[in-house]
């Protein structure tokens, strides 16, 4: 009697229902989901789930219980139930954040008082219907103090990454970073950078290390970025690599290592691509080209069929890669693609255009571009680098990915550098017209949007990361 009481109240049970013990038990252990129905489908399957364990052999005594009772009325941080509401429960950050707080606020972060609830009680606490019955289903996955116990850091290899992640799974969570990076809710240092001199043996090649944290997310990130090692190729290596660590924001415990040699960043700068896309071009705007056509290019125009689905696009590179890569993206995005001799041709008949190229070298000049285009540039993160010509910054409209960067090591030093344009003739931060403060565009004009690459989106793609893999087996 003492084990069956511990078992219901272990199952989110009332008083109610202890007074019931007997008819529960016995159809809890009968397995008479539907003769429980009064009770609630989910605490009923929850019953029948936690009696027949206690009827097991291993797990029929009191301390077993015990045990699982204590782990399941366990209270649970708000970073915890953020963690579970973004990753079990599937919801976006904002969401989940909200849901999280009013958890906490009423009581119920532990995984035996949330079950205790109805959709009911948790819509009157302003949870949409569906969610409510996400978390009622899923909160046996509710985990408290689970990864203070852990051993160490998970490691997840390249092969793995690659098979997980998607552009698509990283556009929501980087604009989501780069609104709060406009209202100055995420942490974002300036980028470090180590030169790796060349010698006979050693280099040449850059290490960037950049990172940060968005307030109210259960992880930090710091990336470091391997590129430029051009006598790898010599070696049958890639000429880059890179790693992404990822911490907890509860403990600042190593949650997980990524060996994403770049699959990660070339990831999360095609989401920031998707949302200059998305906010400053036109929504006639269907022709898009990629000067340079290495792996950001790819994920550039995976970006671009996620805000336009039936754009056509139009490719060059310098080093004749364009026709592979031509082929390759319109037999993967369905869209038309075709390959042009020259920049100027790609210019002339593309309404967006994306520069991602080693950016030794101007890839353009501005009297190429159609008078309303959009030119998103991703070759300049620092300040050896240069993409776009002066007179193109001075005579656009200009949108930063963070000036406080652009200004040091994107298309905006040069521009700065060469006296003709000011911090001051900045349009907007992408963030600032995510979040609806400015708008993306002013009428008809050429539209310039610098991405270097920010600590936000790292945190973004870093949380995104562990949210999908760390379910893993």
């Amino acid at each position: 009697q003492n084990r069956t009481s511990m078992l219901l109240r272990f199952a989110g049970g009332s008083r109610r229902w202890l007074s019931q013990l007997p008819a529960v038990v016995q159809m809890a252990t009968n397995g008479e989901v539907e003769e429980m129905e009064h009770f609630g489908e989910v605490r009923s399957s929850m019953i029948v789930n936690r009696v027949q364990e206690v009827q097991h052999p291993v797990l029929a005594n009191t301390a077993v219980v015990e045990a699982a009772m204590r782990k399941r009325s366990a209270q649970a941080s708000a970073a915890e139930l953020s963690s579970w509401l973004r990753g079990p429960c599937g919801l976006v950050d904002d969401v989940a954040a909200e849901y999280a707080e009013t958890l906490t606020r009423c009581g119920f972060d532990s995984a035996s008082s949330i079950a205790m609830l109805t959709v009911d009680e948790l819509e009157r606490r302003r949870v949409r219907t569906g969610h409510a019955r996400v978390m009622l289903s899923r909160v046996d996955e509710l985990c408290v103090g689970e990864r203070k116990k852990a051993g160490g850091p998970r490691m997840f290899d390249y092969e793995t990454i690659v098979a997980s992640l998607s552009v698509a799974d990283a556009i929501e969570s980087v604009e989501a970073a780069f609104g709060k990076l406009a209202r100055g809710l995420v942490d974002v240092p300036i980028p470090m950078h180590i030169g790796v001199h060349e010698t006979e043996l050693y280099g040449p090649g850059d290490v960037h290390i950049k990172g940060g944290y968005v307030a109210g997310t259960p992880t930090f990130t710091v990336k470091l970025a391997c590129v430029s090692f051009y006598k790898n190729l010599e070696r049958g290596l890639p000429p880059g690599a890179g790693v992404f660590v990822v911490m907890d924001a509860a403990t600042g415990a190593t949650l997980g290592i990524f060996q994403e040699n770049r699959f990660m960043t070339d990831l999360r700068t095609g989401a920031a691509g998707a949302l200059a896309v998305k906010y400053c071009s036109r929504p006639q705007d269907s022709s898009v080209g990629f000067v340079g056509c290495g792996a950001i290019a790819r994920n550039m125009a995976r970006a671009a069929k996620a805000v336009k689905p039936d754009f056509v696009g139009v490719a060059y590179a310098p080093d004749d890669s364009a026709a592979a890569f031509a082929s390759e993206m319109q037999e993967e995005l369905g869209v038309p693609f075709e390959a042009v001799p020259t920049a100027h041709e790609l210019c002339r008949r593309s309404d967006v255009v994306f520069t991602q190229t080693p950016g030794s070298a101007v890839v353009l000049e501005s009297r190429w571009l159609r008078p309303h285009a959009t030119v998103i540039a991703s070759g300049s993160d620092q300040p050896t680098k240069q993409e776009l010509p002066v007179d193109l910054i001075a005579s656009s409209t200009y949108v930063a990915d963070l000036v406080k960067q652009t200004s040091r090591v994107g298309e905006l030093r040069a521009a700065l550098a060469a006296g003709v344009v000011a911090e001051t003739d900045v349009h907007a931060e992408l963030g600032e017209i995510v979040n609806g403060d400015k708008p993306g565009r002013l009428g008809d004009e050429i539209v310039v949007v610098d991405l270097t690459g920010t600590g936000a989106q790292d945190a973004a793609i870093g949380q995104v990361a562990w949210d999908k893999l760390s379910k893993l087996a």
